[in-house]
This record gives C-alpha cells, sequence and structure tokens, in this order.
C-alpha cells in the first residue's frame, strides 16, 4: 500500500485524497478503476512478457499510478511512497510463445487504447526481451508525444 507524507514535515499522513491517488487499473471493458489494497496484501502487476510466454492465459493489465490532487491537499505538498518491484529477465531471454499458440491470438487478449499496441513492440516470436524492452521504450516515447 501506498504512505503519504507531508513534504514539509516529513510526517507519514493519511491519504489526502483516497477517491483519487493511488493506483489505477484498466479493466477489460476499457474503464479506469482505483484500486485500494488493504495494509497487509500485496498487488503483483501482472507484464506483456508474460501475456507473451503465457500464450496470452495470462493478460497484461494497462496502469497508472496518480498523486494526490492539489485541491485536496489543503496547500501542503504530499509526496506518495510506495516500493514496486520489478522482475524483468536476461536481456537476451527470447519472448517465445508455448507451442501450439498463435500471434494473433496473443496480442488480440491485451488490446487497450492506453498504451502503445503490443504487436508494435513484441514484432516476432522469440524476439530478445532487450529488443522488446528497447523496442517499447521508443515506442512509448513516440506515442506519449503525440
Amino acid at each position: 500500500p501506498d504512505i503519504y507524507v507531508d513534504d514539509a514535515t516529513g510526517e507519514v499522513i493519511d491519504n489526502p485524497d483516497p477517491d483519487g491517488a493511488g493506483l489505477w487499473v484498466v479493466t477489460r471493458a476499457g474503464r479506469a478503476l482505483h484500486l485500494t489494497l488493504p495494509r497487509d496484501c500485496m498487488c503483483v502487476q501482472v507484464g506483456e512478457c508474460t501475456q507473451v510466454v503465457t500464450g496470452g492465459l495470462v493478460v497484461a493489465t494497462p496502469h497508472c499510478v496518480r498523486g494526490c490532487r492539489p485541491s485536496t491537499t489543503a496547500g501542503r505538498a504530499v509526496a506518495r511512497v510506495s516500493c514496486p518491484c520489478f522482475i524483468d529477465t536476461h536481456p537476451a531471454f527470447p519472448l517465445s510463445m508455448p507451442a501450439g499458440c498463435e500471434r494473433h491470438a496473443i496480442l488480440a487478449r491485451g488490446l487497450s487504447s492506453k498504451v502503445p499496441p503490443l504487436g508494435e513492440r513484441w514484432t516476432h516470436d522469440g524476439q530478445t526481451f532487450g529488443d522488446f524492452l528497447g523496442a517499447s521504450f521508443r515506442r512509448y516515447y513516440e506515442w506519449s508525444t503525440k
């Protein structure tokens, strides 16, 4: 769960924007959904590499994190602190579909207008993670500057 801190004092405070700040995900229906996690729970976000190597059995979830809206902080500067853990493979790891899967079926499972299309970044079966990551960075940059 998130921790919110008053920048001026360093004091840990309650989230001043519980309806807006924190983790947001995109549902399969394309709707933005604000998630609130119990303090004793952990959330695991599954990425597109897992979608590829599971043949689309597990589907990536577009997400974003939002800070507190200024209108909710009573003039205070509030920091949001979280501790994400990112797990990546070796850059040479091949992103390969399981036997019997088809690329178009994997790509169709995760369509979202919120992120650049996976098919423009995962260009072929067996593409290395490093090449996929580089293509993703380039495509996200190009996509976000439109």
